[in-house]
C-alpha cells in the first residue's frame, strides 16, 4: 500500500460515501457506530499501515454520506421551496446569464423575501422572451410556485436538484426594481458575450451563426430543432455543447494541429491550455463549463507528463474537489459523467489504440486525433446509451472527417465576431471566410444524417448492462496497463 494507492483509496471512499447517500437515505444515528469504530482502530492499529488506510478510507466513506446530506435542502420556513403549492409574491436577483430560448427565456432567481420576510433559496422562472432581462436584475415576481417534477423518462426534479432548484414558476408577473445587483465581472463578461453574439447574427446568416454560437460559446438554444436532430444521428453534439468530451477532444486536436504546424510542443501545450481558459472565460465561468475545462486540462496535462501513476492522483484529486463542492452532480449530472469517462478514455485508452492505428499515415495529425475522439466515444457509449437511448454507427467516421476543421471554424469565427464589435463593415468581410468553412461542417453533417440507418434508438438499455460494459472495460485496461509509465505515442 504505497502513499499514492492509499491516496486514491482513501479520496474513492469519500466519493463512493456520496454515491451511497445519493441511493439510499441513511439515517444520522447509524453512522456512529462505524465512526467511532473506524476512529478507534485508526488510534489502536496506527502502525499497520493497511489498517490504518482502512480506517481512515471508512471515516471519508462515511464524510461522504454526510456531505452528501448537508447538501440536501433544509426542511424550514426561511427557504423559498417551502411555499411551493402556494401563489406568492418574492423578490430576488436574477443569479446567472438567463437561457435565452427561441420562444421564452428561463431565469434562475435566488430569492431574497416573500411576502416582506427574508427567505433564501433557488426559483427557476419561465417568462416571455420580451421584456428582456439580465444578469444582476432585481425583480418583484407574482406567480404560483410548484415543486419540479420527472418529465417522462427524464428526472427533471433531479436535474434542477443538481443546481439546488426545487421551485419553479410559469407564468409570472414580473416587475424590474433594479438591475447591476451582479458580480461586476461577470456582469462585463456577459455584456461582451450578448454583443458578440449579436454582432455574429448581423454578420453570419443562419444555420451558421446559431452554429458558431454553440461551437464557441456553448449557446445551443437557438440551433434549429432539425440540425440538433442531424448532429445527434452523426453523434457529433459534443462540439456544440461545452462539456468536459468535447473540450478534451478539441483541446487534443488543437495541440495535434500545433504540432503539424511544425509549433514546439511545449508551446503546443501552453496554446492548447490557454484555448481551455478562453473557453471558460468567454461562458462566463459557470461551473459545469469550469469543470469540463479541467477535464480538458486534465487530458492536455497526462500528455505532457506520460504519468499515468501521476495523472490518476490528479483525476481522483480533481473528482473528489468537484463532489466535495457539489455532491450532486456524481450520480445526477451526466455532463460531469461523460467529461470523467471521456477523459479516462483519452488517457488511458488512447496509447494502446494510437499502437493498433500506427500503421496508418498521421497527415497532419489526423490519426492521433481520430484514436483521440475513438477512445472517448468508447468510454462514453455505454452512459450515452443508458442516459439518452441512442447509438450512432457513423459517429466515429463523421468526427474524423469534421475535427480538422473544428478548430479553424473556431478560430475564424472567434475572429468574425471581434472585428464584427469593432466594425461591422470589416466583420463582414470576415465573415465569408467563417461562413465557408462552417457551411463546409454543416454539409457533412447533415449529408450524413440524410443517410438510413446510421442511428439507433435503445430505449431498453438498462442501467446494469452499462455497467456490465464498464466493469469490463475496467478488467481489459487494468490487464493491458503493464507499465508504470504510459506510452509516449503522441
Amino acid at each position: 500500500m504505497t502513499k499514492s494507492r492509499a491516496f486514491i483509496v482513501v479520496l474513492l471512499s469519500f466519493i463512493a460515501g456520496v454515491g451511497i447517500a445519493s441511493f439510499l437515505t441513511v439515517p444520522a444515528h447509524v453512522l456512529y457506530l462505524p465512526l467511532m469504530l473506524g476512529a478507534v482502530a485508526m488510534v489502536v492499529f496506527w502502525k499497520k499501515k493497511a489498517v490504518r488506510v482502512g480506517a481512515i478510507a471508512v471515516i471519508f466513506l462515511l464524510a461522504g454520506i454526510v456531505r452528501y446530506r448537508l447538501s440536501q435542502p433544509a426542511e424550514d420556513f426561511d427557504i423559498i421551496q417551502a411555499f411551493n403549492g402556494n401563489k406568492v409574491q418574492f423578490v430576488g436577483v436574477v443569479y446567472e446569464e438567463p437561457d435565452v430560448r427561441q420562444d421564452h427565456m428561463k431565469l434562475t432567481i435566488v430569492s431574497r423575501e416573500v411576502e416582506g420576510k427574508k427567505v433564501q433559496g433557488k426559483v427557476l422562472v419561465k417568462s416571455p422572451q420580451y421584456p428582456a432581462y439580465a444578469y444582476g436584475d432585481i425583480l418583484r415576481i407574482e406567480c404560483e410556485l410548484q415543486a419540479p417534477e420527472p418529465i417522462e423518462d427524464f428526472a427533471y426534479d433531479a436535474y434542477l436538484a443538481r443546481y439546488d432548484i426545487y421551485s419553479i414558476c410559469y407564468r409570472p408577473r414580473i416587475e424590474k426594481e433594479a438591475s447591476g445587483e451582479g458580480n461586476p465581472v461577470l456582469s462585463v463578461v456577459y455584456r461582451l458575450k450578448q454583443k458578440f453574439v449579436s454582432r455574429i447574427n448581423q454578420v453570419v446568416p443562419e444555420p451558421e451563426a446559431s452554429f458558431l454560437g454553440g461551437l464557441i460559446l456553448g449557446a445551443k438554444h437557438s440551433i434549429p430543432a432539425w440540425l440538433l436532430e442531424a448532429f445527434q444521428k452523426t453523434g457529433t453534439t459534443h462540439i456544440i455543447a461545452l462539456s468536459g468530451f468535447n473540450i478534451s477532444i478539441i483541446a487534443v486536436f488543437i495541440q495535434n494541429f500545433c504540432k503539424a504546424l511544425w509549433i514546439p510542443r511545449n508551446k503546443a501545450f501552453w496554446i492548447s491550455l490557454s484555448a481551455v481558459g478562453l473557453f471558460i472565460l468567454m461562458t462566463g465561468g459557470q461551473a459545469s463549463i469550469v469543470r469540463a475545462g479541467i477535464m480538458g486540462a486534465l487530458v492536455l496535462v497526462a500528455r505532457r507528463l506520460g504519468r499515468l501513476s501521476r495523472i490518476t492522483n490528479a483525476l481522483v484529486f480533481a473528482a473528489f474537489v468537484m463532489v466535495v463542492i457539489t455532491p450532486k452532480v456524481l450520480v445526477f449530472d451526466a455532463g460531469f459523467q461523460l467529461s470523467f469517462l471521456a477523459t479516462i478514455g483519452l488517457v488511458y485508452l488512447s496509447p494502446y489504440l494510437e499502437k493498433v492505428f500506427k500503421p496508418l499515415p498521421d497527415v497532419f495529425e489526423i490519426r492521433s486525433s481520430m484514436v483521440a475522439t475513438l477512445s472517448a466515444i468508447i468510454l462514453t457509449t455505454p452512459l450515452i446509451l443508458t442516459t439518452f437511448g441512442r447509438f450512432s454507427l457513423i459517429a466515429p467516421l463523421v468526427n474524423v472527417l469534421i475535427l480538422p476543421l473544428i478548430p479553424v471554424a473556431m478560430a475564424v469565427g472567434f475572429i468574425t465576431g471581434v472585428t464584427a464589435v469593432a466594425w461591422i463593415p470589416l466583420g463582414t468581410v470576415c465573415a465569408w471566410g467563417a461562413w465557408a468553412v462552417l457551411r463546409g461542417i454543416l454539409f457533412i453533417v447533415e449529408t450524413v444524417a440524410a443517410l438510413p440507418y446510421i442511428s439507433f434508438e435503445i430505449e431498453s438499455f438498462h442501467w446494469i448492462g452499462s455497467a456490465i460494459a464498464y466493469a469490463s472495460m475496467g478488467i481489459v485496461l487494468w490487464k493491458i496497463r503493464k507499465k508504470p509509465r504510459m506510452a509516449h505515442a503522441h
